[in-house]
């Protein structure tokens, strides 16, 4: 999207006309920041919209809300471009969303007895999952990661386990399990994502 690389650029020039003390490697990262903020706020209102209309507005909330604590310390892979992470994220939202309400005549507890215990090696084997922008390079903001993932996992799970409707504890459920296939090595090759030390 050139028009927003270019209202980012000129953000941050004035940034760092006006602060003392940022050099190209800060302004850097400040441009980067806003494109990641704005790029988020639009696909995010793309999302809601479309799914307002579809009249799926309140597990598409729930679905996004649970997906994104959980990646927020478990990683994962990202789209190179705004387009394919708009693409990607409707096609992984709105996939869990109708999957939630299909499946909605199943016990939840089934389905929590067949995921918890693959996501729960799946973070164990690659929690927390970096990407090239951000690298993770510290063993003590990894351990505190795997350790905060783990924790909103079994939130999650408690939750979906005490909600009054299937739909919304099935949704939350598959929120944990399209967040922890977004980690996979598989999942980074197939996004063409590098993690943070190269692989």
């Amino acid at each position: 999207m050139p028009l927003l690389q270019k209202l980012c650029n000129n953000t941050t020039n004035a940034i760092k006309d006006r602060v003392k003390g940022i050099d190209d490697d800060k302004a850097e990262i400040i441009n980067y920041g806003l494109y990641l903020w704005i790029t988020d706020i639009i696909k995010l209102t793309i999302i809601l919209s479309t799914a307002y209309f579809l009249g799926v507005f309140r597990l598409t909330i729930i679905f996004i809300i649970c997906f994104g604590l959980l990646r927020m310390f478990a990683g994962g892979s990202h789209a190179k471009t705004f387009w394919g992470c708009l693409f990607t994220n409707s096609a992984i939202t709105f996939s869990a969303v109708y999957l939630s309400l299909l499946l909605s005549f199943i016990d939840p507890a089934i389905l929590i007895m067949l995921v918890m215990p693959f996501c729960t090696v799946i973070l164990h084997l690659y929690a927390p999952a970096d990407h090239e922008n951000k690298p993770l390079v510290s063993k003590k903001q990894r351990k505190k990661l795997k350790t905060a993932a783990y924790a909103v996992l079994i939130v999650e799970y408690l939750l979906s386990a005490f909600a009054t409707e299937n739909a919304v504890s099935i949704t939350i459920i598959l929120s944990t399990l399209f967040a922890c296939l977004g980690i996979l090595p598989l999942t980074y090759k197939i996004m063409g994502a590098r993690h943070g030390n190269g692989l």
